[in-house]
């Protein structure tokens, strides 16, 4: 019987990573990433904000992606696996026509996403994606991970500013 639980959980995790990575049959990304590999804003300190969004959620991100954009900063997209085609189209639409997002080049979609779920690690994993997205992409000091229900409270300047005072070297330590 213990056995027969191992090999499920095994055989589970090697299936899970393949499940969360199927892209969406007619999306494509909007932006290729590579671009700004080496770009730095000229603010001291840069923070990356993941927007993570589960399928009908298209008009919260568009309004809390005007709230919270500032140029100094990078904004990364997810749109849930499940969300409809039309949807993924829709905030591609929105993002690549706005013309600040054009015009300063800091805000992505990711192009193969997640089957994100409040159950189980598949949030972690789309977040720790993102990640690696970006730290491959453009360089920052500051994550912030969001959610369909985040609003901010502060401006980006006093943010910022707040995130100025704070030491930019890692909290974890390594071996």
């Amino acid at each position: 019987m213990i056995s027969f639980f191992i090999t499920s959980i095994l055989f589970s995790l090697l299936y899970i990573p393949t499940r969360l990575t199927i892209p969406v049959s007619k999306y494509n990304p909007v932006i290729d990433l590579n671009f700004l590999r080496d770009h730095n804003p000229p603010i001291s300190g840069n923070i990356c904000i993941l927007d993570i969004r589960l399928k009908g959620d298209a008009k919260k991100l568009m309004r809390v992606l005007k709230a919270l954009y500032h140029p100094g900063n990078y904004y990364l997209i997810h749109v849930d696996y499940d969300a409809p085609e039309k949807e993924h189209a829709q905030i591609a639409e929105f993002v690549s026509s706005d013309p600040v997002f054009s015009q300063v080049g800091n805000v992505w979609i990711v192009g193969k996403p997640n089957l994100v779920t409040y159950r189980g690690p598949t949030m972690l994993a789309t977040t720790l994606h993102a990640m690696a997205i970006l730290l491959r992409t453009c360089k920052w000091d500051w994550f912030i991970n969001l959610s369909a229900s985040d609003y901010p409270l502060v401006t980006q300047d006093d943010l910022i500013d707040a995130f100025f005072w704070l030491t930019k070297t890692s909290q974890l330590h390594t071996a």
